[in-house]
């Protein structure tokens, strides 16, 4: 199968550069606004305008690193939590169901204070999917398993992946389905052999990617205005009103982060479903 990618690709754009650029601005912003003689905006348009082309360049190579950075730390803590409170998307969908965000089997104390670590740190987020998505029922919007009868057909086709095509005659063996990692070998089942799925799969990757770290930005102002709340910044209404609206927006991208990473897992999973059959 010949695959072509593109050396810039979308999830590059959407994943790594734009929240890059927007954290940049970010910061441009902070400081001109601690700045009493400037204004936000005259600050960055005076930085980045046409009178200064030559910033351009670094400052595209700068937001791109950014950007990974800040990719790779929503992947230890939006991801994270999204796993250890819903289990993985191709688990929940098959009905699955994980343990629960605080029930560790091994190195119980380390675990416990890193997951109690990044509860703190997504309070927003943690909140509203205990408020909204677990009390209201909410999950099911963007967490939600498969109906029975896929259930036993996807089953079914990963059981027959493991068996005859993986050689693997007796997968009871190695352990429970829930302990199993079988959708990175049913991932890269698909990606050989159902190339129509492989362009809609890439783009929830960059979608859920990008909304993963957009989703840290978003828990970043959060805090940022508890500290600008706590200094008396603003009014009490204000606060509240500024608070409010951020937490609103985290979890909405939460929610849209989760809902892609769901379909992604989807997309695979059926993809496998449609395409295997019995090797010859």
């Amino acid at each position: 199968m010949d695959l072509k990618q593109n050396p810039f690709s979308l999830y590059d754009f959407l994943g790594y550069f734009t929240p890059g650029a927007l954290f940049l601005y970010g910061l441009m912003a902070a400081y001109a606004h601690a700045q009493p003689d400037i204004t936000v905006l005259g600050y960055i348009t005076a930085t980045l305008s046409s009178k200064t082309p030559e910033v351009y360049i670094p400052f595209i190579l700068v937001a791109y690193a950014t950007g990974h950075l800040l990719s790779f730390l929503s992947s230890i803590t939006v991801e994270r939590y999204s796993i250890w409170a819903f289990g993985y998307p191709s688990k929940y969908l098959l009905d699955l169901s994980p343990d629960g965000y605080f029930e560790i089997r091994e190195k119980r104390g380390i675990r416990i204070v890193m997951r109690t670590i990044v509860a703190i740190l997504l309070t927003p987020i943690v909140a509203m999917d205990w408020l909204l998505g677990e009390k209201a029922g909410l999950r099911d919007l963007y967490a939600k398993k498969l109906d029975p009868l896929l259930i036993a057909i996807l089953k079914n086709k990963l059981h027959k992946l493991v068996i005859e095509h993986a050689n693997i005659k007796k997968p009871s063996e190695y352990g429970t389905a829930d302990e199993h990692d079988y959708f990175r070998y049913a991932y890269h089942y698909t990606v050989e052999n159902a190339p129509n799925h492989l362009p809609k799969m890439q783009n929830y990757v960059a979608l859920y990617g990008f909304l993963r770290t957009l989703t840290l930005l978003v828990v970043v102002i959060f805090w940022g205005l508890i500290w600008h709340a706590v200094r008396g910044t603003f009014t009490g209404i204000q606060s509240v009103a500024l608070l409010t609206l951020s937490i609103l927006v985290s979890y909405v991208t939460f929610m849209a982060f989760v809902k892609f990473y769901r379909r992604f897992s989807l997309e695979a999973l059926m993809a496998l479903g449609a395409s295997y059959t019995k090797p010859t």
